[in-house]
């Protein structure tokens, strides 16, 4: 795979991160952290811990209120949360599960349970998809309809239909569009930076505002880092010098949204990126030419010693990396992410 198209699935990864399930793989690498493989009903409160409140789960309590009060007794409803489920669980990573499930309790407490289930079951057939993937790419069009057709309903029953003709769809539809448009533009040739920065942002517009799923235009951090996965982009910052590559960073984040001060503190972190990159750049060329002059135990005393240098109290951490045949110097550099 071209490093285009690795780009292109790395800004579709981060999208799905912001705003739904991609039902099958990328970024919530096992589903059977969320939920296990066999759900039932139950009390999900014995085996998850309430989360201490914060102004972050008093503003998703009120969201989810908003858009999902209504109607939040159907299936099809309690489904459609799994979009949130993700985001959630990306946007805290450490306590990520407790956090959802203590703003279901505060925004749903006679449903929370029944919710927690239902996505459950939604992880099952998911699973599910992923698992037997081989098998439906090879069936009919109306074998693989029947045969989804029919695991839905062995989780969800006469609920089927409801979920997969309502959020769950207009969730689906609003991620294909956006994915789109970062294909477009990571193929748009004559586009400069800041027009491409104007499509992306009508395209966030058009997709998420009064959605159920508006909240991801208040992530500026997040949505650019989106902007900067696309190729193209770094194909432009690329050539820039390292001034007026930094100025074209700090205007994508203020124009997504971001603070001075928050701008002020990302170009420190690109800053000290930067100086971290050209130790590694070093490094790596170093140790080439040490593999080329030493074997064996002289080698790895030699790597050791060039690790200490470049790296300090990191060094152990690359030597463990290294071991796993993982070199941190060899992933594609994008500016504005690491």
């Amino acid at each position: 795979m071209n490093t285009r198209k690795k780009l292109s699935l790395t800004a579709a990864g981060v999208m799905f991160l912001l705003c739904a399930v991609l039902i099958t793989r990328h970024f919530l690498a096992s589903d059977a952290q969320v939920a296990p493989p066999h759900p039932g009903q139950q009390n999900w409160g014995e085996s998850i811990p309430l989360a201490k409140s914060d102004p972050f789960i008093e503003h998703m309590v009120k969201e989810f209120r908003k858009y999902y009060g209504e109607t939040i007794s159907e299936k099809s409803t309690q489904a459609g949360i799994i979009s949130l489920r993700g985001f959630i669980m990306g946007t805290r990573p450490a306590d990520g599960r407790s956090v959802f499930y203590t703003i279901l309790k505060k925004a749903f407490p006679a449903y929370a349970d029944e919710i927690m289930d239902t996505l459950a079951r939604l992880d099952e057939y998911n699973r599910w998809l992923e698992d037997n993937r081989d098998t439906l790419l090879r069936m009919t069009e109306s074998e693989r309809t029947a045969a989804m057709r029919n695991k839905r309903h062995e989780l969800f029953g006469d609920d089927a239909e409801g979920i997969w003709s309502g959020d769950m769809l207009a969730t689906e539809a609003r991620k294909a569009q956006m994915q789109d448009t970062l294909s477009a533009l990571n193929e748009t040739d004559g586009m400069g930076i800041g027009e491409k920065l104007q499509v992306y942002e009508g395209a966030l517009q058009a997709a998420y505002k009064d959605s159920p799923e508006a909240f991801i235009l208040q992530q500026p951090d997040l949505l650019s880092k989106v902007f900067f996965s696309v190729e193209s982009v770094q194909d432009e910052l690329k050539k820039m010098g390292p001034e007026a590559r930094q100025q074209a960073i700090d205007s994508i984040r203020r124009q997504m949204g971001s603070t001075d001060e928050q701008i002020e503190r990302m170009a420190a972190r690109d800053a000290d990126n930067e100086r971290r990159w050209q130790v590694g750049y070093q490094y790596m060329e170093k140790r080439d030419e040490l593999a080329k002059l030493y074997q064996g135990a002289e080698l790895e005393e030699k790597l050791g010693e060039l690790r200490e240098q470049s790296f300090g109290n990191e060094a152990n951490t690359i030597e463990r990396e290294e071991k796993d045949n993982f070199f941190r110097f060899q992933r594609p550099r994008i500016y504005g992410r690491n």
